[in-house]
């Protein structure tokens, strides 16, 4: 017995509503340096300092010693399925269900990216825990920086003391640069922000809204659901809200086509009708979505985080 596959993705033009699902649910997917990947893995480049010192007339220069390595991206995939029963799909619907659920398939593609890649704490193994998020970065030591874990790691409750102190982390480093600046926080601040003022009573928080963003300290803040702790990524995270302050740059983001036929990195989906292949015999549709992306914390002396644990 043999049946007709369909097995090739087919690719979603840039302006498609399910493109801008996944870059409104995804806080890293819009603000995460891109890197292009022709294959699964790619090294990018990561130069050590250099440095410098006052000399005297005649004198010698200093020699850096410096390290100069790589970090390494390793494109995973993440993505799901759908069945649906052929007269559901029918042309007098009044929803276009298909389109509908490219878009609910997009923006939770986009919460499982930015929770694997902010607030994921496992190791990462490929699969459960696709990519080493900014909390595990910043929760380990990483002697190729001279990083020492939790030095940049605040926890407790959310008072203007805790969330000044865990911008100073990076404020007060050779890793600051203010034009890369970002700032990711849950939802679940946003109450709490409201509230706080500094020690000359000025509010550290201004909620913005259409073109005019919201801020927090002078720095664009953007909320993600999917800014919470948990073991293994997921779309749908229930652990401690996170604050992260960090230096864009350095939150590398791998775009890994989804086959060598398909030259968008984009999310693409696969459907099957159910007039051939595995349907045939039940009259119902499948749909499956996927994407392919990398990340890697290029330092993480460049990134601080809190976590409201109370």
């Amino acid at each position: 017995m043999s049946r007709e596959t369909f097995e090739d993705w087919i690719p979603i033009e840039n302006g498609d509503t399910a493109i801008q699902a996944l870059v409104r649910g995804s806080v890293i997917e819009r603000l995460g340096r891109p890197e292009p990947m022709a294959s699964d893995t790619k090294w990018v480049p990561r130069s050590g300092t250099f440095a410098v010192a006052g000399i005297a007339k005649g004198g010698t220069y200093t020699e850096t010693s410096g390290a100069n390595d790589y970090v390494e991206l390793i494109a995973r995939k993440a993505g799901g399925a759908i069945r649906m029963a052929e007269e559901d799909l029918g042309g007098d619907s009044p929803v276009d269900i298909i389109q509908t659920k490219k878009n609910d398939a997009s923006r939770n593609m986009g919460y499982f990216f930015d929770n694997g890649t902010i607030g994921c704490s496992g190791t990462e193994n490929g699969t459960t825990i696709p990519w080493t998020s900014i909390y595990k970065a910043v929760r380990s030591s990483d002697t190729n920086v001279s990083y020492t874990a939790d030095l940049n790691f605040v926890s407790g409750s959310a008072t203007y003391t805790n969330l000044s102190a865990t911008l100073a982390k990076i404020e007060d480093s050779i890793w600051f640069d203010e034009a890369q600046i970002f700032v990711v926080a849950s939802p679940v601040f946003k109450q709490r922000f409201r509230d706080i003022v500094d020690n000359n009573g000025r509010p550290i928080f201004f909620d913005g809204g259409g073109a005019t963003p919201s801020t927090l300290f002078g720095y664009p803040v953007n909320f993600t659901i999917a800014c919470r702790v948990s073991g293994t990524a997921t779309y749908a995270p229930t652990g401690n809200p996170l604050l992260v302050f960090g230096n864009r740059d350095l939150a590398i983001k791998g775009m890994a086509k989804l086959s060598p036929h398909i030259a968008s990195p984009n999310p693409g989906f696969a459907i099957q009708r159910a007039d051939s292949g595995i349907g045939f015999l039940t009259d119902e549709a499948l749909m499956k979505a996927a994407m392919r992306r990398a990340f890697k914390v290029g330092a993480a002396n460049a990134f601080s985080v809190f976590e409201k644990t109370s």
